[in-house]
């Protein structure tokens, strides 16, 4: 069976605020059981050949027949302003592109999508899960920032009603720095990753959600995102 061609797209925010090139790649069947959309798409696109592995994968029954949407970052400044619990960018996910989505998709289930992301896309899309989740009930932090404005976000799991979503938090065990300014913008970490992590996954566990944290052989790098990405995905797309 051919492999399905992934297709670009350009869509602009309601508001005039936000354009995000997309990549979509449609499942092989033609309604799909699962709806998954990835931040930083260009890390999982153009680096780690995730559209591949997801196809694959799919042909192999490792995962359900899946659709896909990659969502740029655009550039380091735009990464900065939008993946850093931005609530006009999880707008535009949860509105602008979900109805996009749900127009293209017509089979495609109303709940239970996947938000996933590596680094600040890790951060925004945990954002966008727990924000929305009578949309994003799953969610795939890998590295996610948490230490990112000196924990706001784990700091707002417990102000939120107890859900049974589903997180699957990754980090590396080398991940230890400390202490350090992140450019384009000068974003400030003060904790380490390993820290951070650990913290918001144990805030999510006393909220009810169901949490799998996973320490990782490695830093904060593309090769073990890509490594534990067929385990990470047949634990949050499963059934419940």
């Amino acid at each position: 069976m051919p492999l399905p061609e992934i297709q670009e797209h350009v869509l602009t925010h309601a508001s005039g605020t936000s354009t995000r090139k997309l990549w979509l790649l449609e499942p092989l069947t033609a309604k799909p059981e699962r709806v998954t959309l990835f931040l930083d798409g260009e890390f999982y696109v153009n680096r780690m050949e995730t559209p591949q592995r997801l196809m694959e994968w799919q042909q192999q029954g490792i995962i359900p027949p899946t659709a896909v949407l990659f969502i740029s970052h655009v550039d380091g400044a735009a990464r900065h302003r939008d993946l850093t619990c931005s609530a006009d960018f999880a707008a535009f996910i949860a509105e602008d592109v979900v109805d996009w989505l749900r127009d293209r998709l017509p089979g495609a289930p109303a709940s239970d999508w996947l938000m996933a992301g590596p680094s600040l896309g890790g951060l925004q899309a945990a954002f966008i899960a727990l924000k929305y989740p009578e949309v994003f009930s799953r969610c795939l932090s890998q590295s996610g920032s948490f230490w990112w404005h000196e924990e706001w976000l784990t700091q707002q799991v417990s102000m939120l009603p107890a859900r049974d979503s589903r997180f699957w938090i990754s980090v590396g065990n080398q991940e230890s720095t400390a202490g350090v300014s992140h450019p384009p913008t000068g974003l400030r970490q003060e904790v380490t990753q390993i820290e951070a992590c650990e913290r918001f996954a144990a805030a999510l566990d006393r909220q009810d959600h169901h949490v799998h944290f996973q320490m990782y052989e490695g830093g904060h790098a593309l090769e073990p995102w890509a490594a534990e990405l067929s385990e990470a995905l047949c634990w949050l797309l499963a059934d419940d």
